[in-house]
């Protein structure tokens, strides 16, 4: 079991068109990252029809870097009525592409209930609107909490926040038992090194006795078969020149003598 939720990133338009590929990258370390579908064709268009040149070229150089960046376009969408525009209220397109991010966070945390989705954005009434959602494992942050996190390794307090709700007794016990089952001064570890080692020897020690014991316990009883042969064949042979007609009859009646 993992002590640790999987952490997934949703970025929006408004975190990425301030960011450079030298951040993309730490940020691929911090957990699985993602774009919906409207911010990716999004950052398309902006390559050639930005209104400002800064805002072209960072369009520009995030569409080189996602092609080999691990990261990934997620397709999962889910509605919730506070998603809803008002009727006969027309949007415009930066809030059309924030209700296109929204929608596919909330429909990842939804579908990945053991990960922490986590929105990154520069829009405050978008982070505001995902308090409204209310849903325990989507959570959303700045695009400078994001960047203090990929350097300092320092979770965001959003994030901090949600381990501590889900870290249970039991988690903390088992994440206990691993850190002393692993440290080379636990007194278990080496119990168990010492446990592990100590059959060697024993194994060894029988592989080499056996041989030398069977040789010799064979060659003892066919010395005494032979011993035995010897002095039975001496005795006939006495026997047979003593008294040749008490032996003559005894010797007929032998199985292995024909008739």
């Amino acid at each position: 079991m993992s002590l640790l939720p999987s952490f997934v990133i949703v970025f929006d338009t408004s975190a990425l068109l301030v960011g450079k590929t030298r951040e993309w990258q730490q940020f691929s370390q911090l957990g699985e990252c993602l774009v919906s579908e409207g911010s990716l064709e999004a950052m398309n268009v902006l390559c050639d029809r930005a209104p400002e040149p800064a805002i072209e070229a960072t369009a520009r150089e995030f569409v080189r870097f996602y092609p080999t960046s691990g990261w990934q376009v997620s397709l999962a969408i889910a509605e919730h009525p506070s998603l809803k525009p008002a009727d006969g209220h027309s949007l415009s397109q930066r809030a059309r592409l924030s209700l296109d991010v929204l929608k596919c966070a909330y429909g990842v945390a939804r579908r990945r209930r053991d990960s922490l989705v986590i929105v990154v954005a520069n829009d405050q009434p978008m982070l505001q609107k995902l308090q409204e959602l209310n849903t325990k494992n989507l959570y959303g942050i700045p695009l400078a909490a994001l960047v203090q996190w990929s350097r300092t390794q320092r979770r965001p307090v959003a994030v901090a926040h949600y381990l501590q709700l889900t870290r249970s007794p039991e988690t903390v016990a088992t994440l206990a038992i691993s850190r002393q089952a692993v440290s080379p001064r636990s007194s278990t570890y080496k119990s168990t090194g010492r446990l592990a080692t100590a059959p060697a020897p024993v194994v060894s020690r029988s592989v080499r006795r056996t041989p030398a014991r069977r040789p010799a316990h064979w060659s003892r009883l066919l010395a005494n078969i032979v011993n035995l042969i010897i002095i039975v064949t001496v005795g006939a042979i006495a026997w047979r020149f003593i008294s040749p007609s008490s032996f003559n009859p005894v010797w007929q009646q032998l199985p292995i003598v024909g008739k």
